[in-house]
């Protein structure tokens, strides 16, 4: 029975010493991201799923880059886009993201998709979508 005890104290004090390594390896040689803000805008269709995102921060990783940088990601999913449309992605009335649909249902933008980096962010902005020469949806954007 002693040796079955000690076999499992073993084990476990194995398993947590690799997680401290592993966290002190993180801390040493891991990238350290400082932000600026972040903000997000989800959008919920009547039932609470979640349909659309829209994240948005200015960050910077130490070390790498000098400055702030403008970091955008959209993705939505809804039966009304249609391959080849034309989507646009505004906070109030600056265009943030352009992009077209690739596949019918849904589109993912990037930074590649990035129209205006010259963006400062606040609390309760409105992300607007807009395709179809209509604007679909509009959500504020809250802290992520």
């Amino acid at each position: 029975m002693d040796t079955l005890f000690s076999i499992v104290i073993y084990i476990l004090l194995g398993f947590f010493g690799f997680l401290l390594l592993l966290f002190v390896l993180a801390v040493l040689f891991g990238k350290r991201i400082r932000k600026k803000w972040e903000f997000e805008a989800e959008f919920r269709d009547a039932d609470g799923r979640e349909f659309g995102e829209f994240d948005i921060e200015m960050s910077r990783i130490e070390k790498e880059e000098p400055d702030f940088s403008f970091k955008a990601k959209f993705k939505l999913r809804h039966e009304s886009l249609e391959a080849g449309q034309r989507v646009q992605v505004y906070l109030d009335s600056l265009l943030v993201m352009e992009g077209q649909v690739a596949t019918t249902g849904r589109i993912l933008l990037g930074r590649d998709a990035i129209v205006n980096e010259a963006v400062e962010a606040a609390t309760g902005q409105v992300c607007r979508v807009v395709y179809g020469g209509l604007e679909q949806f509009s959500q504020p954007i809250e802290p992520d």
